[in-house]
């Protein structure tokens, strides 16, 4: 073993340099493999791990009302409780400019795990506490930065004046939405009373949090049956903790099938690589099998060599996708509570240097087993025309290999069913290119010998480098086509999506979204947002909140179906159709009349109704405000994601819903430039109102979209990095045999200005094929994923992807044709010393 190592060495050494596309190729895909899962890792496990301190507590009882006394008493015997009041509402600056807030009203308990920290350093009770007739608030950061406010300031919240006494620097349970629906800011119960914000028709969600030594489901169950008529909802910190597993392991699947697709497409480049490598060492392979050196003996010189390089460029790899994980998880520490432990990512950057070592094998082994066939005959012959094959050991070999790499992929995947579902659309994708790469060869074929092309030398041989047996199409597809149909798919999502943002949303969306409008208030309300001079139209809906209690005679509390009893205790926002002012569509069934004065019908959102099993024509009882009303389910409705503002959950008809409005919903179109002084004008005369800016909302969404296409760009530079790499080793393993048929065109009368000219255009058939292919499907991924996850229809500018395609693909092979004429030297004499080495 020890000679058999010593003598790879050396042979590595001395004519191993020209692998140094393998080497680049596995390093970037075990790269990607070893930062995506680290990130994933410690953002995975920082969260979970964290999960009673993102939740709060144990347990979770949240209600609209204030507990009862007795209720109370019985959560306290039974461990710690702390009161949260949540609600969101309008921060007044002192210029008058008006921002969206999540308002906490925390008690001295807050937070019962995980600890607070404020800048500048304060407890929470000195931040809060009156001061010269002043309480005090904590702003969060990024609301801080936004409107320019620092510890000193003071801020109008409602009735009240606050001094601004710290910044939050760490919040346990800040949620991960906080930046997109409202910045959290912390106030004192006494503070809270004297914003005069609670008034009848609020909408303050009570949160009980609950830290016990209790198992929390055991607690859960004994607090419903010491209190069967509550209408609390409870929930435990486990069930957020599968939920958030769940989101995350989607995401780090996510992230890691694409660091898998560069390392599949990285491996093209091995095998080429290899191939090239050992296309060289053809006259050794010969001489050595001449000399009576085993095929066992010789296979293990050549396997130790890729075992090194794959071990060493794998290593590599892990390091340099170390240092990015730490670089990111720095980046999502700026938003998220993550623990900075370098420790956590020992175990990804492991598995990534396994899986590029077993990837390595998977894509040299073929190539080495065809190496190894070659006759020790063509010392004679010449190594320039000889024919290898792969034996059926070899394929045997790849085909354990594969299946390593399948169950190594499963064990890595957070979500195995992704990994099985990308296993299947590789499969699926390979049949598919495979069958498509033979239907061109069959037409190039029939092509370069149809009657029309006589006498056109050049792109008749131009087409034979489409369907010969060494044509570089099938590794230019898979590597080149692939990493541009991920380029194409992704160009094409982001732009609709921004598309939607800049044109589509703004022209069907209002420019403001109003909520918790008093009843008392409408016409007052009313009259601040027609002084607006370029209002064309306001909307105003009543807005009340129940309970779906059964469905037909099934009591939803007393069901067997875990989700129907649990949906019993869900709130649900309820409104009536008005012209359909939310711009809901119905799946199934059909709205009633604008006339109808009938008996009660209702409208389901689809999600709910899917989840609970409903269909048209069940009846079913809500209870709204303590009272039982009974209504058919006329219809079911989606919501369109882009447009819905108001996500309703129940559209009752007419007069239904009467005596139980205490509040109104609204929408406003006018001039985004109005919006501002309207947002303003509103927040000062009745600060209980919450305005939404769409125009604010879509800076948010430019600005996710802005990082999410910049993320996307990286990922697909590096994938359309190692993509080039692998098309610079299909270069390198097709030139000698390129070079050989040149040569043996131009000894029998080719000239050489043909030649080039033919192998010019070779690559723009390639180039040509492969921008079709993956614009292609490019596109029909990118149409998928838009019509039936994002639910989005628009426009697909399929010749943005088309355009991105072409330039990148010809860019590319035009630089692989540059190289090749570089290297072309035509000789007969060349060719006649070849055959006789």
């Amino acid at each position: 073993m020890r000679s058999l190592l010593s003598l790879a060495w050396r042979d590595l050494r001395g004519g191993g340099r020209t692998l140094w596309v393998f080497c680049a190729c596995l390093s970037l895909g075990v790269a990607l493999i070893a930062a995506s899962g680290g990130l994933y890792r410690q953002v995975s496990e920082s969260l979970l791990a964290d999960t009673r301190a993102l939740f709060g507590g144990d347990l979770e009882v949240r209600v609209r009302a204030p507990l009862d006394d007795d209720m109370l008493e019985w959560m306290r015997a039974r461990g710690a409780v702390s009161r949260l009041i949540e609600f969101r509402t309008m921060l007044i600056t002192g210029n008058g400019d008006a921002q969206l807030v999540e308002l906490q009203s925390v008690d001295d308990a807050y937070p019962l795990y995980g600890t607070l920290r404020f800048a500048p350093e304060r407890s929470l009770e000195e931040a809060t506490a009156e001061r010269d007739g002043h309480h005090g608030v904590v702003l969060d950061r990024v609301l801080a930065d936004r409107l320019g406010l620092a510890p000193g300031d003071r801020i109008e919240l409602g009735n009240a004046s606050l001094d601004v006494r710290a910044l939050i620097v760490r919040q346990p349970d800040r949620s991960l939405r906080a930046d997109w629906s409202g910045p959290p800011v912390l106030i004192s119960a006494a503070a809270l009373d004297a914003t005069g914000l609670l008034q009848p028709g609020s909408r303050p969600a009570y949160r009980y949090r609950v830290r016990t030594d209790e198992v929390p489901d055991a607690w859960r169950i004994a607090f419903l049956d010491a209190f069967p008529d509550s209408e609390a909802e409870v929930r435990t910190f486990i069930e957020r903790n599968a939920r958030l597993g769940e989101v995350l392991g989607q995401i780090g699947s996510g992230v890691l099938l694409i660091g898998f697709s560069a390392l599949f497409i990285g491996g093209l480049g091995v095998f080429n690589s290899v191939q090239a490598y050992l296309q060289g060492k053809l006259g050794t392979l010969a001489t050595l099998r001449a000399l009576g050196l085993r095929d066992g003996r010789l296979a293990a010189v050549y396997l130790l060599q890729v075992l090194i390089l794959g071990g060493a460029s794998a290593v590599v790899g892990a390091l340099l996708g170390g240092v990015l994980a730490l670089v990111g998880t720095g980046v999502v520490a700026e938003r998220l509570p993550l623990a900075d432990d370098w420790t956590m990512l020992i175990g990804p950057s492991l598995m990534a240097v396994l899986f590029g070592v077993v990837i390595a094998l998977l894509f040299a082994l073929p190539a080495l087993g065809r190496a190894l066939t070659v006759n020790p005959a063509a010392l004679f012959r010449g190594v320039l025309g000889v024919v290898t094959h792969t034996p059926a050991r070899a394929w045997w070999l790849t085909a354990g290999c594969a299946l390593v790499a399948a169950a190594l992929l499963l064990v890595a995947m957070p979500d195995p069913l992704l990994g099985v579902a990308f296993i299947a659309a590789l499969l699926l994708v390979l049949a598919l290119l495979e069958g498509g790469v033979r239907l061109l060869r069959t037409l190039a074929r029939r092509l370069a010998g149809h009657p029309a092309l006589a006498g056109r030398f050049t792109l008749r041989i131009a087409l034979s480098g489409l369907y010969r047996p060494d044509s570089p199409l099938r590794p230019t597809l898979l590597s080149l086509g692939s990493a541009l149909t991920l380029l194409v798919a992704s160009t094409l999502v982001v732009h609709a999506l921004l598309l939607t943002i800049e044109e589509t949303v703004p022209e069907r969306a209002p420019a403001l979204v109003f909520y918790d409008i008093g009843a008392a208030q409408k016409d007052e309300f009313r009259a601040l947002v027609e002084a607006s001079p370029s209002l064309s139209q306001l909307d105003l809906a009543p807005l009340v909140l129940g309970r779906l209690a059964g469905v037909g005679d099934e009591a939803l509390r007393d069901s067997t179906d875990a989700r129907r009893r649990l949906e019993a205790s869900d709130e649900q926002k309820m409104s009536t159709l008005q012209n359909n002012f939310d711009q809901v569509v119905v799946t199934r069934g059909n709205w009633w009349p604008n006339d109808y004065r009938g008996p009660a019908l209702v409208a389901m959102e689809d999600r709910e109704a899917d989840q609970l099993g409903l269909k048209v024509g069940d009846t079913l009882q809500f209870d709204i405000m303590g009272e039982r009303v009974s209504a058919k389910l006329a219809a079911i409705y989606a919501q369109k994601r882009f447009q819905s503002r108001l996500w309703l959950e129940a559209i009752f008809s007419d007069g239904v819903l009467d005596p139980f409005i205490t509040r109104y919903v609204g929408m406003a179109y006018m001039d985004a430039g109005e919006a501002v002084a309207a947002q303003n004008r509103i927040a000062a005369a009745q600060p209980n109102v919450v305005t939404v800016r769409t125009a604010m909302l879509l800076d948010e969404a430019r600005a996710i979209l802005t990082r999410a296409a910049a993320a996307l760009s990286a990922v697909g530079g590096v994938t359309l990095l190692a993509s080039l790499l692998v098309l610079v080793s299909v270069v390198a393993a097709s030139r000698v045999r390129q070079i050989y048929l040149a040569t043996l065109l131009h000894t029998l009368g080719a000239r050489v200005g043909a030649i080039r000219a033919a192998l010019h255009l070779e690559y723009l058939l390639l180039a040509l094929v492969t921008t079709v292919f993956a614009t292609a499907v490019g596109s029909a991924l990118a149409g998928l994923l838009l019509h039936y996850r994002l639910q989005l229809d628009t426009a697909l500018g399929w010749w943005i992807g088309g355009l991105v395609a072409a330039v990148v693909s010809t860019v590319a092979l035009s630089l692989g044709a540059h190289h090749l004429m570089r290297q072309l030297r035509l000789s007969p004499a060349v060719l006649l010393r070849g055959f006789g080495a």
